[in-house]
C-alpha cells in the first residue's frame, strides 16, 4: 500500500507523538546515549506539544497514511525570516521509499515562494545527512548544541527553493 500525504489535524497528535519518540530513540539514543535521548523526546515531542504547533502562524504539519496508521511526519516553520524543516520522520517499515522526499516535498511545495529551506540535523546522524545532500542541501554551519541539547553538536544544512 503506498502512503498518503496530507496536512495534519488535531486527531494525529498522540500517533505523530509515538512515531516521533520511537524515531528519535532510535536515531538519537546511539548518539547522545539512550537515557538522555529518551528524556529530551519526553520533554519535546508530548502530543500536546505537536497538537499546539499547529496553531503556530507560518507554520505546517504533514503526515504520512498508510492503512489508517501515520508513517511519517513533517513539521516545518518560518522564524525570524528563515523556513526551517523542524522535523522529518519516517517509520522504519517505510524508509528507503521515498516516503521521506515526498514528505520534504509537501514541506517545499506549501512554501514556493522562500528563497530556502533549512534545517538542524546531530552530528553522527550519518543516514540524515546524506539524504539531505542527495536532496541538495549543503552544511552551512556546526553548532555545539542542537535546539537547546547540550552535548548534542549539530551541523545545520540550507537549500534554494525554486521560485517557479
Amino acid at each position: 500500500m503506498t502512503a498518503r500525504i496530507r496536512h495534519m489535524v488535531p486527531d494525529d497528535a498522540a500517533k505523530v507523538a509515538a512515531l516521533v519518540d520511537a524515531s528519535w530513540r532510535r536515531t538519537y539514543g546511539p548518539l547522545m546515549g539512550e537515557a538522555k535521548a529518551a528524556d529530551e523526546s519526553a520533554k519535546k515531542h508530548q502530543p500536546e506539544m505537536i497538537a499546539r504547533d499547529l496553531g503556530r502562524v507560518h507554520s505546517e504539519s504533514f503526515v504520512a497514511e498508510d492503512g489508517g496508521t501515520i508513517v511519517g511526519y513533517a513539521f516545518a516553520k518560518v522564524e525570524k525570516g528563515v523556513l526551517w524543516l523542524d522535523r522529518l520522520h519516517v517509520a522504519p517499515s517505510h524508509q528507503g521509499t521515498g516516503l521521506a522526499t515526498n514528505l520534504m516535498n509537501a514541506v517545499i511545495i506549501n512554501y514556493v515562494g522562500e528563497p530556502s529551506v533549512s534545517l538542524e540535523v546531530i552530528k553522527g546522524n550519518d543516514r540524515a545527512v546524506r539524504f539531505y545532500e542527495k536532496a541538495g542541501f549543503v552544511v552551512t554551519e556546526e553548532r555545539s548544541a542542537c535546539g537547546g541539547i547540550t552535548g548534542a553538536p549539530t551541523l545545520v544544512m540550507r537549500k534554494p527553493i525554486s521560485r517557479a
